[in-house]
């Protein structure tokens, strides 16, 4: 009963403290998962999975321009107990030292499938035995039981093994469109950094059509340094001039 605690709660604030702000018929998933357009039954799931009292892996697959890594955002920002990774520069022994040290209940992979093999293997003895085991220098091991929610996303899940994978349940989610695209950079700006929705649908133009880049992660960061209109404008110049922007097509 406790495990549920720190969940219930943030949901409870979630579900009901921002009841005030937000229409009376949204449903708890679609108040929880706001940054998020669309995917009413897959957000319905992962919070059925979330409550669930053993612990679920979840998936999500796709190529780089959908609502994959925002899904992972929304529930660092919704829940307790949670620790966010990005894989692509994530070390073995600093998820290792969290798990053993830390309360994590629920571990959010962002691109799970840059994770060395070794790391891999680890979460596969985790998922499978509900154990996290680590052998150090002088073949001193340590261990840890640990009731681990595992939630993850993958651009190539042909790098995951086939082990692993088969632990996962496995959604593939869709590219989005652009305004898709403006409309997850409104709300998750405007919950992350207050920014407005002019600004923010500015922010979200320049990314897409002049950046040429489909990634929210460029919108967060575009974000982070934006006061005003102008400072989008230049940021833009200056990111096109300098910047390693990646080209997508539509």
């Amino acid at each position: 009963m406790n495990s549920m605690n720190g969940l219930v709660s943030s949901l409870v604030s979630v579900f009901i403290t921002n009841n005030k702000k937000q229409n009376q018929k949204s449903s708890p998933e679609e108040r929880f998962f706001s940054s998020v357009v669309g995917y009413a039954d897959l957000k319905k799931l992962l919070i059925k999975s979330m409550l669930s009292k053993e612990p679920i892996h979840i998936l999500l697959t796709g190529p780089p321009s959908t609502s994959k890594t925002v899904f992972l955002l929304d529930m660092l920002n919704g829940l307790d107990n949670a620790y966010f990774i990005d894989a692509t520069g994530a070390s073995g022994p600093g998820m290792m030292d969290h798990l053993f040290v830390g309360k994590t209940k629920y571990l959010l992979i962002d691109e799970i499938d840059k994770l060395k093999k070794s790391d891999q293997a680890v979460l596969l003895n985790v998922m499978q035995t509900g154990i996290v085991s680590e052998t150090k220098s002088r073949g001193k091991t340590r261990q840890r039981k640990i009731n681990l929610w595992i939630y993850a996303t993958s651009n190539n899940v042909e790098k995951l093994s086939s082990p692993l994978r088969s632990r996962f349940m496995e959604f593939h989610l869709a590219e989005y469109k652009f305004d898709e695209f403006v409309e997850i950079t409104r709300h998750l700006l405007k919950g992350r950094y207050k920014l407005n929705g002019v600004l923010s649908e500015k922010i979200a133009d320049s990314v897409w059509n002049k950046m040429k880049s489909k990634d929210i992660r460029d919108v967060i960061k575009m974000a982070k340094l934006t006061g005003s209109s102008s400072d989008v404008d230049w940021i833009t110049e200056v990111q096109m001039e300098y910047g390693k922007h990646r080209i997508r097509s539509n």
